[in-house]
Parts: structure tokens; sequence; C-alpha cells
């Protein structure tokens, strides 16, 4: 599906191919949706490319800067699909995104589900990392206590591949949520008054995020509003391995998701825990993505009671993409969630 990342020698120095973005728009039924907008939205030149699907719902564009970042999203009419990115950290040159415009859909509008609140949030770390995100409360639950989750997106995301899952499924079952930007990731680009550029050494580092999860945890345990007994993580890829590491540093975290996670990777992250004791994991891969599988078995011997291993077969989602991809993977969270907070 992807390209390859060949590079083309010109004099002596090295240039990294353009990148691509192309996909299809289509109903529930799955049928194309003919004159759709798609929004490619350039997050380092502030700039916004508008393309109008064909007469077979398709749309691509090409010679992309692969060193900038970029949002997606697609428009018919009233429906407005989730936003997915392209991250200028990631080596993927061609780029496909398909959307579905439907209410039916696992995630149909973006919107703020039922009235619910959302309010931004800042963060800082031990280290000096200022971490941005928002807080999303549930507009039924006014005068009890709010289960809540915290949403860790993987490396080279930013916490906006969560929205469909935050509006669709975790606020219309009266989940809290906070939902972040990983240290240089998104708007969580500043230590004390220097840039932040994430690094792919970090993701065995304990010392950096870490960090950030430490500064989330703190935060929900301050809120008066949030139950200290019903806190849980969700994590994809990166933050499926910081899922795991707080379910066995944090007697607050009460239930787990980690969705392609890496063991190797986790026990890294974890390795300064004392009395590691992850439990309460549910774990999700998929058959077609690389060692996922795999790995999600090795996480379940690792784990105390409860535990569960789910593997999807014939997809290769990897991380958020999952709950994205999957209807039933979506729900599945939701009600392991339910059923352990």
């Amino acid at each position: 599906m992807y390209g390859s990342s060949t590079e083309f020698n010109v004099g002596k120095e090295k240039v990294p191919p353009t990148k691509s973005i192309r996909g299809h728009v289509t109903d529930r039924k799955k049928n194309s949706i003919i004159g759709a907008k798609v929004f490619i939205k350039n997050l380092n030149k502030k700039t916004t490319t508008i393309l109008v699907t064909d007469q077979n719902g398709l749309y691509s564009v090409f010679g992309l800067d692969p060193k900038a970042d970029y949002e997606v999203h697609a428009e018919h009419g009233r429906f407005v699909s989730e936003t997915r990115t392209v991250s200028s950290f990631l080596d993927r040159f061609d780029n496909v995104f398909n959307f579905e415009l439907s209410e039916e859909s696992g995630f149909p509008i973006k919107r703020i589900s039922g009235g619910s609140v959302k309010k931004a949030i800042e963060l800082h770390t031990p280290d000096q990392v200022k971490i941005l995100g928002d807080w999303h409360r549930p507009s039924s639950k006014t005068d009890q206590k709010l289960a809540a989750v915290l949403l860790l997106h993987g490396f080279g995301e930013e916490r906006s591949v969560w929205e469909g899952f935050i509006s669709e499924h975790l606020l219309k079952n009266d989940f809290a949520v906070l939902n972040i930007d990983l240290r240089g990731h998104g708007a969580s680009a500043l230590k004390g008054e220097e840039k932040l550029i994430a690094n792919r050494s970090w993701l065995t580092d304990s010392k950096q995020f870490p960090l950030d999860l430490e500064a989330a945890v703190n935060w929900l345990k301050s809120q008066n509003e949030v139950d200290q007994n019903r806190i849980a993580v969700v994590g994809g890829s990166l933050g499926a391995n910081l899922a795991y590491v707080a379910s066995g540093k944090y007697e607050a975290i009460r239930s787990a998701v980690a969705l392609s996670g890496s063991p190797q990777d986790a026990k890294m992250l974890a390795r300064d825990c004392k009395n590691f004791q992850p439990h309460s994991i549910l774990y999700i891969a998929t058959q077609g993505d690389d060692q996922s599988a795999d790995f999600a078995r090795q996480f379940e011997r690792l784990t105390g009671f409860p535990v569960r291993v789910q593997i999807y077969e014939n997809s290769n989602a990897h991380g958020s993409r999952i709950l994205q991809e999957i209807p039933e993977a979506a729900a599945l969270v939701t009600e392991w969630l339910k059923n352990t907070l």
C-alpha cells in the first residue's frame, strides 16, 4: 500500500522523495461520494489545500514537502470525518486515507457530543516540558464523581487521532477524557523556552515520555470531580507502551488498553519503576501488522489478572487506527472500560 523510502542523490546531498496523500471517500454503504471536499492542512506553513473527489470518489495530491506535518479530513454536506495526520517523523511517503461519511460510521461528525464540555489544559512535567491537551467532561453527570480516561497517541501522531473515539464512544458512555499531545508532538513543543522536537531514542528512554505520563496522572488525581478509583489509560503504539507502564506503576490506574504495543520498548520505559505490577490490561493488535499480534501475546504473559488479548484478522491497522477502521474494536474497548472501571 505504501511507497518505498528510496532517496535520490543530488550532488553530495540526499534529498528525500516528496510525499503523496490519496484515498477514497464513501458513504456507509461504501458508495463513492462525488464532489466531497478533502482538506489538507500544512501545519508548518498554516496553509490548506482543498481537493474535490472525482466521479469515483477518489482524491490525490502529490509532491508534498516531506519535512512538513499535515492534517487531513473530508467533508460533504453536514458530515465531517475524523482528522488524520501525516507526520514528518515517519518515513511514509505514500499516505492512503479512506473516509466514510455517514451517521452510522464509526466517527461520522466531528463535534462535542451531547453538549459536553471541552476545555484546554496545560501541564508541566518535572523537566519543564509544557504539555498541552483537552479535558472533555460529559454533560449528563454534573453532581457525580467521574470515571476518567487518559488517551496517549503514538510516535509521530498527535491528540487529534482520538477525536472520533472520544465523541462517539467515551463521552456517550459518561467517561471524562484527558487527551494530551506527548512531548515533541502537536502543541507540546516547548521545554522551558526552547523548541522541542521528538527523537526516536525517546521510545526507550524512561526520562522522556514517562514524565508526560506522570504529569497527566497527577493532574487527574488532583481533580475533585474525578473518581480516584476509576482512572484508565488507553494508548496506541508508543501510547500502548505507556499504558502498560501506567498500569504497573500508578496505584490510581484501575484499567488500561494497549493498541499495538512493543514489550521490549515498554520494559525499557518501565525499568526505573519499583514494585512494578501491571494488571487489568486489554491488548489489541491486528494479524497483518508486522509482529504486533505476537507482541500482544508476550504482553499477556507479563500482565496480572484481569488480562485479555484480542487479535483482529484481515487487517494491518496499527495503534489508534485500529479503532478508526474496526468498529468492533472500538466497541470492545468501551465495554472493557465499563466493566473494569
